[in-house]
């Protein structure tokens, strides 16, 4: 006798809508790319309307402070790199002519002192576009071969031009000023610009309880704020021509590192104002808009995490670290698809050069033995390039003597992996070395 066994079981699966098509299309595409799909969206739809620049964001939205990396392998003292003759303007970003120019009609009011005004070329040659200055305080007063004590007070003097904020060494300080010329810097707005990492969260009552103040305080400074000018020097541009506009700004914020959604190609979309639109009409459109504003947050997130973990590079202490796909959507909580969409498309703009998301990341090479921080490829490349340097040209190394080199520096490689290797890091075999 067959027995009928009835039973309910319980399954949740995802309805691909067309809104969710479109938000997944969002992570593939640069912020111009972005931009274009909105404007064919908007021009559908009799709600919707596309806004790009300053004034489509709130501009603490658009940052991440990133702080230095307290511990792992590449984990080193963000130290400056000066040597007898200053600072090396090489890595520095280039000193926008507009707003030199300013700043210098200003200079003989500002700096009395002709030695001083001296040490004062030294900081406009820090001076980056967005009127920060790119080098540390050591390394400027290196530069102008004076103490670290006189150049800091050249720097208080030149921290009164116009307008407030110019020659800041980080978003707060440079917040802090246009506050203290504001006559708002109270204790409670001091600890609000101590915690911007949780005003662009949008975590206000967090921010309340560290700034000892109810919401409603919170949300008053917040409007304050707002109205503030994170990068004073902006304004003073003179226009270049550039192949394609970055997707987000790095620069230096104190020891640490401020990454900007670049805020003229980030775009948004808002609601038409006065429109008489069907209830469907107006859920797709919010719908929409909600997908933007997360685009624009989980590229932050992968970001953010991808230069924490790069710190040591981007500062040129070491190579790339071993960071895949797969250790980003680990560590961000996000689908390894959506890593991957969002790392393809978009580009960082660094002070002298731009890269892709990409090209930070990195695979590990075969470890000689567990340890926490496994050597990158990267890593294998640089030193599969030194000891080719080092080598007798007379007798150059085998491929068997760079495998047993590079053992005792953590790397477990088989001859054929060293063949591969040693031909990614542009290196000839040893016949044709030892003929050259």
């Amino acid at each position: 006798m067959i027995g009928i066994d009835l039973g309910l079981k319980q399954r949740t699966s995802l309805a691909i809508t067309p809104i969710l098509r479109e938000a997944i299309g969002f992570m593939v595409m640069s912020n111009a790319e972005l931009s274009a799909r909105l404007a064919d969206l908007a021009v559908t739809s009799a709600v919707l309307k596309v806004v790009v620049g300053a004034e489509a964001h709130s501009w603490f939205s658009l940052l991440r402070q990133i702080s230095p990396p307290t511990s792992g392998r590449h984990c080193q003292p963000p130290d400056v790199h000066f040597g007898p003759g200053g600072f090396d303007a090489e890595r520095l970003p280039q000193s926008d002519a507009g707003l030199v120019a300013h700043v210098e009609s200003q200079l003989s009011l500002l700096v009395r002192d002709r030695e001083d005004r001296r040490i004062a070329q030294s900081f406009l040659l820090a001076l980056e576009p967005s009127g920060w200055l790119s080098a540390s305080l050591a390394e400027i007063a290196a530069d102008a071969g004076c103490s670290v004590a006189r150049a800091e007070q050249v720097l208080g003097q030149l921290q009164a031009a116009e307008p407030t904020g110019l020659f800041a060494r980080s978003l707060a300080e440079c917040l802090t000023l246009q506050a203290e010329e504001q006559g708002c810097l109270t204790p409670a707005f001091a600890a609000m610009l101590s915690n911007l990492p949780l005003l662009a969260a949008g975590e206000t009552e967090a921010l309340a309880a560290a700034c000892a103040c109810d919401d409603d305080m919170v949300l008053d400074m917040a409007r304050t704020l707002r109205r503030m000018n994170p990068k004073p020097g902006a304004a003073f541009a003179e226009a270049s021509v550039v192949g394609r506009p970055c997707d987000l700004i790095l620069r230096r914020d104190g020891d640490g590192w401020l990454l900007e959604l670049n805020d003229q190609t980030a775009p948004a979309l808002r609601l038409e104002s006065g429109t008489d639109a069907p209830i469907h009409a107006l859920r797709e459109a919010r719908a929409l808009i909600q997908a933007v504003e997360r685009r624009h947050a989980t590229v932050l997130t992968i970001a953010t995490e991808i230069i924490t973990r790069q710190d040591a590079f981007l500062r040129g202490h070491a190579p790339l670290a071993p960071l895949t796909i797969n250790d980003l959507a680990s560590a961000t909580g996000l689908h390894r698809s959506t890593v991957s969409r969002a790392t393809a498309a978009l580009t960082l703009s660094l002070p002298k050069r731009t890269l892709g998301l990409r090209s930070l990341l990195c695979a590990s090479a075969p470890a000689a033995r567990q340890q926490e921080g496994p050597l990158s490829v990267q890593a294998v490349l640089d030193l599969m390039r030194a000891l080719v340097a080092k080598e007798d040209a007379a007798n150059p190394l085998t491929d068997e003597a760079l495998a047993k080199l590079l053992l005792p520096e953590g790397a477990a490689l088989a001859r054929r992996t060293v063949v591969k290797y040693r031909k990614l890091a542009g290196i000839p075999a040893r016949a044709a070395r030892r003929d050259a």
